[in-house]
């Protein structure tokens, strides 16, 4: 790993650093995950993503860490947070173990996948330094991950619309 480190031109401090922000990253998405109280949950996730914009900042990405804390940290969790008290969600919310141990099987295989990803990518060096600004990433979405940009916000909206039918079923 320390090739990795030479490679992207963080000297030992910032190899700590971000080293101790993965770590708080890996911890918070951990008891995300594990978290029995969905509330809990979205707060640890809050701490996973601001982790990983203090790893897009190490890596000299402050547009991209900045997009990270105002987009996910704050936007996408206050979604999340509004539909969890909106369905009134509490600890052991009554979801059916069939459910969970087909999204734990879901969540490990993705994991898997995006780790194999990360290693071969590193490992075959076909890894491509990207700056941070604001035109290279605005081409990266638009260009080759539009199909993917576009797959999130739908699926996304299909949420919110699930959240809002179920939360009317509580109340009739």
């Amino acid at each position: 790993m320390s090739a990795f480190f030479a490679h992207s031109g963080l000297d030992s401090v910032e190899g700590w650093f971000f080293y101790l922000g993965a770590a708080v990253a890996v911890v918070g998405a951990l008891m995300t995950v594990l978290s029995r109280s969905p509330l809990r949950g979205a707060l640890w996730l809050i701490v996973s993503l601001c982790s990983v914009a203090v790893l897009y900042l190490l890596l000299g990405a402050s547009f991209v860490a900045a997009m990270q804390v105002l987009v996910y940290a704050g936007a996408i969790m206050v979604l999340f947070i509004f539909v969890i008290m909106l369905l009134n969600l509490g600890p052991d919310a009554g979801v059916r173990p069939a459910y969970l141990s087909v999204a734990k099987v879901l969540g490990l295989g993705a994991a898997a996948y995006f780790t194999f990803q990360i290693v071969t990518s590193v490992s075959g060096g076909k890894a491509q330094a990207v700056d941070g600004t604001v035109k290279a990433v605005g081409t990266l979405l638009l260009g080759n991950y539009l199909f993917a940009f576009e797959a999130i916000s739908v699926l996304l909206l299909v949420a919110v619309v699930g959240a809002v039918v179920l939360g009317m079923k509580r109340l009739t």
